[in-house]
């Protein structure tokens, strides 16, 4: 996978609705932005997204790494902060981490399809600044209809 590749599926106009369920989290390529060189951020990319493993879970509105649940997020339908498209951005305000933490939080998700999203992580930060990432998210467990019950 490339990066342009990444770059124009994220670009892709498609209908964007909230994702429900859990999904497992990959670490795909940095992007080409000032932010994602700077070494502070190249350190975090590697420690968080690529040695823990990591996922999301929509219906609670959390994040969760290594199965331990953190940085609580507001997902919020709208245009991308970084790119022309629209995404289900994440503001992290409303979290239970830390002030000087959840200030820097900030990621938007591009459904894909039911079970498959292609997220694009950082910083709270304009672009160039704040885009460093991007991360596929698959979900965990098949989505079965419910019975109906009597």
């Amino acid at each position: 996978c490339q990066l342009a590749d990444l770059e124009a599926l994220f670009a892709t106009p498609r209908p964007v609705l909230l994702p429900s369920g859990r999904f497992r989290g990959r670490f795909l390529l940095p992007v080409d932005s000032a932010g994602a060189h700077a070494p502070k951020n190249r350190l975090y990319m590697w420690a968080g997204f690529r040695l823990l493993p990591f996922g999301v879970d929509f219906d609670r509105h959390t994040w969760f790494f290594s199965r331990v649940r953190v940085g609580g997020f507001s997902p919020a339908l709208g245009g991308s902060r970084w790119r022309a498209t629209e995404v289900v951005a994440l503001h992290y305000q409303a979290s239970r981490l830390p002030a000087f933490l959840k200030k820097h939080l900030y990621d938007e998700i591009k459904p894909l399809s039911d079970s498959l999203c292609l997220g694009l992580g950082g910083i709270n930060a304009d672009v160039g600044a704040g885009d460093h990432f991007f991360f596929a998210l698959e979900r965990i467990g098949a989505t079965e209809p419910k019975a109906h019950q009597p």
